[in-house]
């Protein structure tokens, strides 16, 4: 299994203004040019203006060219643009209804066979008033104090929801505003303390120097450990800024890395068989005796075709990698009596991901959970995520234990969802993170990058989540330092009692 990295990012993190990466691309299209410069390529029923009003998305289509721009009230941003693109490019990563009235927007959502719900476009006679003119662009200039006015509007008018935590978002922006300055810096502390009030980590800022802004609902392992090494040495927490010295970072990174390490030993001292992993070590199996233990520490990464493939070729490659791993382990623990399925420390990544996986453990569609997007003063449709048998190797009529933790998040979530329905998993750990839309993407002037939540995903049977986590059925911690003294884990001790 791997350690969690970068570890100076999770040190960094208890200050909740870094400047570590990220690497979200769910929002993209396929990046790159067309083959045929010249020329009515595309077929003229895709071509026009189409809108996701709830995904500030406007797709202008041309006779070979596409402009993705994202808008408010009084904003356009062009995103992208796409040139000499043919009717069967524009279909790797969106597909036309059959009345011709939509797109059907599904890169990042799976392929054409596979997939989460995917959103929906729909044709317009213009493109939104904002994107008739003075549309920005990636290398528009805009001063601190516009550039914060435009991210307010964006999250007044996409923000899933600010009743959960009570706040009064006009207010709130017009308050920090009024610190915004010439200094960079007084944006990005305007931007955090406006994410310290939403308490959402699907809300991000990417600023264009690397500097990442985000800021959790809830405290994950790694920030535990961090508290445990402050009280150990009587230092805040969190950790101020006179307290992170070089020294200090490194002495911080050597206490994590030895307190992981000795949780992985922990967890493979229970494998009474060989340990067995995927190829991008992601996916980890094991017997312990009579019972299967699975741990999937993500829900992206799979693919292994070129950086410079698009959506779809990353999505189908995904697909059939997670599809030959997840064969192999389930192939290999069929004939245990029960599975612990571990991810505690996946962080999400791809909801299809999430429902391949959860196709192998029944053998009846149901549904999943259930999705829909703010979009104004109303919401769009709401959309199933539907559970259908895998036609893969499945694993299905023995008792499974599902491991969670406050690390769960996102599409990780989004599988714990869908494992809820058909009553064959027990939850057992501690409540999820409680972030669970899609991650809204802007690409920002000045080459910056917003990402929001702007979905609410609810059970199958209609209960929100989002913030508080989804509850357990069995309240363990993930890793307390009793179990690291103790050299056991008590996510497993309890999902063997359950499952024996």
């Amino acid at each position: 299994m791997r350690s969690i990295t970068p570890i100076a990012c999770a040190v960094l993190s208890a200050l909740l203004l870094t400047a570590c990466g990220s690497n979200n691309s769910k929002e993209q299209v396929n990046q790159h040019n067309g083959g045929n410069p010249g020329g009515a390529t595309i077929d003229t029923a895709y071509q026009g203006v189409w809108v996701a009003s709830g995904y500030a998305d406007a797709l202008q289509v041309k006779s070979n060219s596409v402009n993705y721009y994202k808008f408010s009230s009084d904003y356009c941003v062009l995103q992208a643009s796409f040139n000499g693109l043919t009717t069967a490019e524009l279909n790797r990563s969106v597909t036309l209804s059959s009345d011709e009235s939509s797109l059907i927007w599904t890169a990042g959502y799976g392929t054409d066979t596979f997939g989460a719900p995917p959103r929906t476009l729909n044709k317009e006679s213009s493109l939104p008033a904002a994107c008739e003119d003075n549309v920005l662009t990636a290398e528009s200039t805009l001063s601190n104090q516009d550039l914060f006015a435009l991210y307010t509007q964006i999250m007044q008018e996409y923000y899933v929801d600010f009743e959960r935590m009570d706040i009064d978002w006009p207010q709130l922006a017009y308050n920090q505003s009024l610190t915004v300055t010439t200094d960079i810096n007084t944006l990005y502390e305007a931007v955090y303390n406006t994410f310290t009030a939403l308490q959402d980590g699907h809300n991000s800022f990417k600023a264009a120097d690397g500097t990442l802004i985000k800021v959790l609902g809830k405290q994950t392992h790694t920030m535990d450990l961090i508290e445990e090494y402050a009280l150990n040495h009587n230092l805040h927490y969190p950790l101020r800024a006179n307290e992170m010295t070089a020294s200090r970072i490194a002495a911080i990174e050597a206490y994590l890395d030895n307190a992981l390490h000795t949780e992985q030993a922990i967890v493979l001292k229970y494998a009474t068989s060989d340990v067995e992993q995927d190829s991008t070590e992601q996916i980890t199996w094991f017997r312990i005796d009579d019972i299967g233990y699975l741990r999937i520490e993500s829900m992206t990464g799979y693919s292994s075709v070129s950086d410079d493939e698009d959506d779809l070729a990353h999505t189908a490659s995904a697909l059939n990698n997670l599809n030959i791993a997840i064969d192999q382990a389930l192939s290999e623990l069929s004939n245990t009596n029960g599975l612990i399925i571990d991810i505690r420390a996946n962080g999400g990544g791809n909801d299809y991901i999430s429902l391949a996986i959860a196709s192998r453990f029944t053998d009846t569609g149901y549904l999943g959970y259930q999705k829909y997007a703010r979009d104004g003063n109303s919401v769009t449709q709401t959309q199933q995520a539907l559970i259908e048998p895998s036609s893969h190797v499945r694993y299905t009529n023995k008792p499974l234990a599902l491991l969670v933790s406050a690390d769960t998040a996102s599409a990780a979530e989004a599988f714990t969802l869908a494992m809820q329905p058909h009553g064959q998993a027990t939850i057992i750990g501690t409540a999820t993170q409680g972030i669970f839309s899609d991650i809204l993407e802007w690409v920002l002037p000045g080459g910056h990058t917003l990402g929001l939540s702007n979905e609410v995903y609810l059970s199958a049977n209609d209960e929100w989540f989002e913030g508080s986590g989804i509850p357990v059925d069995i309240e363990v911690p993930y890793f307390s330092r009793e179990d690291r003294d103790n050299t056991v884990d008590s996510g497993i001790e309890t999902a063997l009692g359950v499952l024996n």
